[in-house]
């Protein structure tokens, strides 16, 4: 609790363990997932094997440059490497109750890209992410949540681990999947997932995953040009979280399953008065002549204010104007912690009370509406 307001941060981050895949993989699949050489900041750095990782194709992630202030920045815990006791004193400290914790780079997020190689070994290695989450977050499950990443080579693989990680380990949510070349979510073979979700109540994170290559145009120079990485990182989250967010409207998977909940993270929310005008206008306005079908039973900006829930950044200029825009209902605050461009955790919560909004509206922010994007499992058995 942070001076009388209580805290859920909707959208953190896990820093795993180097030897991850090594421990915690099922043996008869521990040596064909790329071994981990080392580290680049908060970075898995993989041997190339020739098969899921091209030989002078390693994985190194951002240039180190990025990772030079950690270390001022998080002190203690980035020396104990983020365990959990030091998370939660951490969290003490700065005010959070509950946190909603989500992979890193190509960490606990490569068992969603090794499942479009193979399917099997994909579905293994996010079984082995999910138990090393469900034993992080045991040391305290009511403040400590996590999100699952699906192995979405087969649909069959990723139902039984979407349902294996909410109903036996805990997750509040999974990310939405990365799906192989060609397919897309709107596909029916895709449905039976939406449903679960639907049936299960447990939201699709929308993280910048789905078709974020597509919006990283200056991928190839952003490693020598340094300014170019700023660029390339502010288009790809949030273009990437429009272009989804318009995919599950237009494709109808809204339409099609009304309980299905989307939370659109790490991307900011002031975007959201200018998308949603534009693609209300493309949907039943002057530019629908585009729409090439049937007008949508909504108008798209009313399916998000059903279905959807934006986090925001306690710094981030367009809040306001997002509040105005939506309500107060659809927002909820996230710190990103503890990755090297988060804001500065000792003083994200002084930041997010500047803003000009309400005491109501900030409460809501707080608490009440990432109950309303995780449901009642986020808070099963707290205080």
């Amino acid at each position: 609790m942070w001076k009388g307001f209580k805290v859920i941060d909707a959208d953190a981050h896990m820093h795993e363990p180097q030897y991850l895949w090594e421990r915690y993989m099922e043996p008869e699949y521990r040596d064909q997932v790329p071994k981990v050489i080392g580290m680049n900041g908060i970075n898995f750095i993989y041997e190339p094997d020739g098969r899921l990782i091209e030989h002078g194709q390693g994985r190194t992630g951002h240039p180190s440059s990025v990772y030079e202030g950690m270390e001022e920045k998080y002190g203690e815990a980035m020396r104990q490497w983020w365990s959990p006791e030091i998370r939660l004193s951490e969290m003490d400290k700065f005010g959070w109750d509950i946190q909603v914790i989500l992979p890193t780079g190509s960490n606990g997020n490569f068992a969603a890209e090794v499942a479009l190689k193979d399917p099997k070994l994909g579905a293994a290695m996010s079984r082995a992410y999910h138990n090393w989450c469900y034993e992080y977050c045991s040391v305290d499950p009511k403040r400590m949540k996590f999100t699952g990443v699906l192995p979405a080579g087969g649909v069959q693989e990723m139902l039984t681990e979407a349902r294996r990680a909410v109903e036996q380990l805990g997750a509040v949510s999974v990310r939405n999947p990365l799906l192989p070349e060609g397919k897309w979510l709107h596909h029916p073979e895709y449905d039976e997932f939406w449903q679960l979700a639907s049936d299960l109540d447990f939201p699709i994170t929308i993280h910048g995953e789905y078709q974020r290559r597509r919006f990283q145009p200056f991928a190839a120079i952003k490693g020598q040009e340094g300014a170019f990485g700023a660029l390339d990182h502010a288009i790809g989250f949030a273009f990437d979280n429009m272009a989804t967010y318009g995919h599950f409207v237009f494709g109808g998977v809204l339409e099609r399953f009304p309980k299905l909940r989307l939370g659109l993270l790490e991307s900011n929310a002031g975007w959201v008065p200018f998308w949603l005008g534009r693609l209300d206008d493309h949907a039943s306005g002057r530019q629908s002549a585009f729409l090439g079908s049937d007008p949508l039973p909504l108008k798209t900006s009313e399916y998000f204010m059903r279905q959807c829930i934006i986090s925001a950044d306690a710094d981030e200029q367009g809040l306001k104007y997002a509040v105005d825009f939506i309500g107060d209902d659809l927002i909820v605050f996230n710190t990103d912690y503890p990755h090297p461009d988060a804001p500065d955790p000792r003083t994200v919560m002084t930041d997010f009370m500047a803003q000009p909004i309400s005491e109501k509206s900030k409460r809501k922010i707080l608490w009440d509406n990432a109950i309303r994007l995780y449901g009642s499992r986020l808070v099963d058995g707290s205080d």
